[in-house]
């Protein structure tokens, strides 16, 4: 027994902080998941009213946009505010009612027209009074009407010269709340329902009829933001609380109380069962290894955040040198014009050295991208056997007079789907580095050959490729510098240059599908390798005479400086130019002149973007040519296809008039392919 009570107590003595430990780890991880389900309920509530709120918005901007119609100017129509109202009501099928009405609150028109003799009034005064007083669009509260059904109005005013003339109001029916709620995707023992500024029900889950009534029918809430509330059956609730942005109405989420809470019971049960569990050298083991790993992670974390920001700032000075230089040619090529603009000779001149200037950034631009580009979006039918005698002057040029470069390409060298300007690129870099370990020259060997049956290592390229060998008689590398060769920023230059050609070649490789092997001998040379699969397909016949211009062209950019050297640059080659800073301005244009031929639209705008503008486009004038344009796109880094042909900025005519003809070919080839369905009805 004497020997047995130390044992016990030992064993006592250990496991007591073990089930302390466990017990306030276990009300820290109940208190978390607590926390984190009460943030996913106001996230759900806020993501909610701000969808509520963007759906008020446009129904606001439609009315306005009504309201701003020339067939409302005073005396307004009958006839004509029965057609506008129609034609509103069959779009938006939610507007229950179309109202014209005085300052006083006296219903003028309405569609569909109100019953009875003599004029009536408007039903919810507060929001009308308002718009009066202020002259500011309002959203009204829901209100029950003389039918006994709830709804509530959107109110904006019809003004001319200044002056308030009428009140245009929307009478929209709740249900379009309702469906935004069941739209938020809440889990189904969540409710939903929302509260406008006099405390009645506008829409809720589950229970239609009671809008129009006091919130309090439904569920009632106690607190602010996140709080207590019950619903009219008793069951009490979690609630999230979050007001709209630009309307006194509330948007009001909860949960389930023993839905709030069995998790943590749940939680407690497990952990408690897990500490008790545990034995004092097992915790003390993952304790440390715990405490390590967490270390060895920030230290790791404050390795890469330096070198992060290392190559950041090499790479910001090595682009604001070059582009820096590309400022001087435009700088003085603009000084040089201002004081001899009548000197044709040197205008044309300077013109074109500016235009070189452009070809160059364009091609910086590329380069750069080349180094973080995950897509292969540019990739194209390759004959290498003409490629690579096309950059042949690049490469030796990309060599010095003292090193002697032999290209070897047999005839029967099969084709390549890859990126060519990427590629050229990369045997660029390849030459270059090669250059740079022969510092006193040497020899230079560019081969190509066809492998029939080839497998990596990782199998990432398999069967039929071409390998593409770029080999010297330099100084070579050592075992430890090859396997860090492709590291960003690694360089084993004198003159410590930047190290990112051997990255780009490494990622253009990955990009086609391929890889990129090295081999090296300390004082003998290097030998890298491409490995790219074989391409299958057929080069596509030359697309013949230019397109026929549109007889107007619609150009839509939210960038003005962008918009207006687009309109600059085809200016004289287009007969009509219309301009639009946005996709909702663009699409107001194309209704108000029925001539335009075609848009070139910039892919990323705030609002609605490009790639929405063009399918509004397609939907609704179906043979309308569109084109987009970019200086940068993140989809199109990740390999989107955007349906439509795109051409980056700056671009040329030449470019435009292509991309343009491309579009108008794939209208073409859209409209002769027969629906099944079309063809049986």
């Amino acid at each position: 027994m004497s020997r047995i009570r130390p044992t016990l107590l030992l064993i006592i003595a250990a496991l007591i902080p073990v089930v302390i430990l466990s017990a306030v780890v276990g009300r820290l991880f109940i208190r978390q998941q607590q926390d984190a389900l009460d943030g996913d309920l106001h996230e759900k509530a806020a993501v909610l009213a701000a969808t509520l709120q963007r759906e008020l918005d446009t129904q606001v901007k439609l009315l306005a946009m009504v309201a701003e119609s020339p067939r409302l100017d005073p005396p307004i129509s009958g006839p004509a505010f029965s057609e506008i109202g129609r034609r509103l009501r069959t779009r938006v099928p939610e507007w229950d009612q179309i109202r014209i009405s005085d300052s006083e609150g006296n219903v003028v028109l309405s569609v569909p027209a109100l019953e009875g003799a003599g004029a009536k009034r408007i039903v919810e005064m507060d929001s009308h009074d308002a718009l009066v007083q202020t002259g500011a669009a309002v959203v009204g509260n829901t209100a029950v009407g003389p039918n006994g059904n709830a709804a509530f109005a959107v109110r904006v005013p019809i003004e001319r010269q200044g002056k308030l003339r009428a009140v245009l109001s929307a009478v929209i029916r709740p249900s379009i709340i309702t469906d935004l709620i069941y739209a938020n995707g809440l889990p189904g023992t969540w409710s939903a329902w929302i509260v406008d500024g006099e405390g009645r029900l506008v829409a809720s889950t589950g229970a239609p009829s009671l809008a129009g009534g006091a919130a309090s029918g439904f569920a009632t809430f106690t607190g602010s933001g996140l709080g207590e509330g019950k619903t009219s059956g008793g069951m009490d609730l979690r609630v999230a609380d979050v007001a709209l942005d630009r309307t006194p109405w509330k948007v009001r989420i909860g949960l389930p109380v023993a839905e709030y809470q069995s998790f943590s019971w749940k939680a407690a049960l497990l952990l408690t069962i897990a500490g008790v569990s545990t034995l004092v050298l097992s915790g003390i083991a993952i304790f440390l290894f715990y405490r390590e790993s967490q270390a060895r992670a920030r230290q790791h974390e404050t390795i890469a955040n330096w070198q992060r920001m290392d190559a950041l700032g090499k790479l910001t000075g090595q682009v604001a040198h070059d582009f820096n230089n590309l400022l001087m040619v435009f700088q003085a090529g603009v000084e040089g014009i201002k004081r001899r603009r009548q000197d044709e000779t040197r205008v044309t001149h300077l013109l074109e050295h500016m235009s070189d200037g452009i070809a160059r950034g364009k091609a910086m631009t590329q380069r750069l991208l080349s180094f973080s580009r995950r897509s292969n979006q540019d990739a194209q039918h390759i004959r290498l056997d003409a490629k690579l005698n096309e950059i042949a002057p690049l490469l030796r040029q990309a060599a010095n007079d003292a090193i002697a470069i032999d290209l070897r390409v047999p005839e029967d060298i099969w084709s390549v789907r890859a990126d060519p300007v990427a590629l050229e690129i990369a045997l660029i870099n390849l030459v270059t580095n090669a250059r740079e370990a022969m510092a006193g020259g040497g020899d230079i060997t560019v081969t190509a050959r066809n492998v029939v049956d080839a497998e990596s290592e990782d199998r990432r390229i398999r069967g039929e490729v071409v390998a593409l060998t770029v080999s010297d008689t330099g100084r070579g590398m050592s075992p430890e510098r090859l396997r860090r060769v492709f590291e960003p920023f690694f360089s084993t230059k004198k003159n410590g240059g930047p190290g990112l050609g051997l990255t780009q070649v490494h990622g253009f490789a990955e990009r086609s599908g391929g890889v990129v092997k090295v081999v090296s001998i300390e004082g003998k040379g290097s030998a890298f390798t491409l490995f790219l699969p074989r391409s299958w397909e057929r080069l596509d016949g030359e697309t013949g005479a230019q397109p026929d211009l549109p007889a107007r062209l619609l150009i839509v950019d939210d960038t003005p400086s962008s918009l207006e050297s687009a309109r600059l640059g085809l200016e004289g080659i287009v007969p009509a130019l219309l301009t639009a800073g946005g996709g909702l301005e663009a699409l107001a244009l194309l209704e108000q002149h029925g001539d335009v031929g075609a848009v070139l639209s910039d892919v990323m705008m705030p609002g609605m973007s490009g790639i929405e503008l063009a399918v509004s486009i397609a939907q609704r004038y179906p043979r309308m040519p569109v084109v987009f344009m970019t200086g940068y796109s993140d989809k199109l880094e990740e390999g989107a296809d955007l349906g439509r042909p795109v051409v980056a900025k700056p671009f040329t005519t030449e470019e435009f008039l292509a991309a343009l003809a491309e579009a108008r070919q794939q209208l073409q080839k859209a409209s002769n392919v027969v629906r099944l369905d079309s063809a049986r009805s």
